[in-house]
C-alpha cells in the first residue's frame, strides 16, 4: 500500500486585530502572514494580514504620509491633539519564505517628525516530503505561518470523518511559526483505502474552521 498527495494545499487565515498602545505609533507584531490559496484553473486568492494601526505626538492638524519600505500606502491627517485617527492597512504580500518590512510615518513639512517600526511577513504554507511514500513511513513536514506561541496538530481525516489528531511541534518558539519535523505520514496501523485531508493547525480540537491559521493537503491512499 501507498500514498500519493493530491493537488495543492487550502489554506486559510484567522485575521485578529491589533491592541493600540499610547506611543508614537502602535507596536506591531512580530510576524504577519500572507495566504496565497489555489483551486483549479481558477486564479489565486490573496489574505494579506491586517494591521490595526495608530499614532500620536504629530502636529496637530498635519498630514502624515504612511509608507511601506519606501513606497507610500496612504496620507492621513492627524486630528487637532497630534493624533492618528485608527488605521486599518494591509500587511505586505509575500508569495513564498519570510522577510523584513519597515512601516514609517512621517510628517508633511516636518521630516524631523517622523517613525519607522521594523516587523517580517511570511507566507502561510506547509510542505510533506516526499510526495509519494507508504502510509506509515516517516516523511518531512515543514511549515511556515504557524505563528501562535503553542503546539502545531495534525488531524487525520477520512469519510468525513476525524480518524487521530496527533501533535506535529511541541511549541513554536520562532516569530513568523516556521517548522520542520519528520513523523509517519499517516499515523495509523492500516488506513483505509481511498481520500485522506490532513489539516495541520494550532488548536489540539478538530474543528472545520479553527481559530488558528491552518492549511490543508490532499493524501491519497492505494494499493499499487
Amino acid at each position: 500500500m501507498t500514498t500519493r498527495l493530491l493537488g495543492g494545499a487550502l489554506a486559510a487565515l484567522a485575521l485578529l486585530p491589533g491592541t493600540a498602545h499610547a506611543a508614537a505609533l502602535t507596536p506591531l507584531k512580530p510576524c504577519y502572514i500572507s495566504v496565497t490559496q489555489r483551486s483549479g484553473d481558477r486564479p489565486p486568492e490573496i489574505t494579506q494580514e491586517r494591521i490595526d494601526l495608530g499614532g500620536n505626538g504629530f502636529t496637530p492638524n498635519a498630514l502624515v504620509d504612511l509608507s511601506f519600505d519606501g513606497k507610500l500606502d496612504r496620507t492621513i491627517q492627524a486630528d487637532a491633539a497630534g493624533n492618528l485617527p485608527p488605521q486599518v492597512l494591509t500587511s505586505p504580500y509575500r508569495a513564498r519564505g519570510e522577510g523584513p518590512f519597515t512601516l514609517a510615518a512621517a510628517e508633511r513639512g516636518n521630516p524631523l517628525n517622523a517613525v519607522s517600526l521594523a516587523s517580517r511577513t511570511t507566507a502561510l504554507v506547509l510542505r510533506v516530503r516526499p510526495r509519494e511514500a507508504e502510509p506509515r513511513r516517516r516523511v518531512r513536514f515543514t511549515g511556515r505561518g504557524f505563528t501562535d506561541q503553542r503546539a502545531v496538530w495534525a488531524h487525520y481525516l477520512h469519510r468525513g470523518k476525524v480518524r487521530k489528531t496527533v501533535r506535529l511541534v511541541r511549541r513554536i518558539d520562532n516569530p513568523c511559526g516556521s517548522f520542520s519535523v519528520r513523523r509517519r505520514q499517516i499515523p495509523i496501523k492500516r488506513p483505509g483505502e481511498g481520500t485522506w485531508t490532513l489539516q495541520v493547525d494550532q488548536q489540539k480540537r478538530y474543528s472545520r474552521a479553527p481559530d488558528s491559521v491552518f492549511v490543508r493537503v490532499t493524501i491519497e491512499v492505494f494499493r499499487p
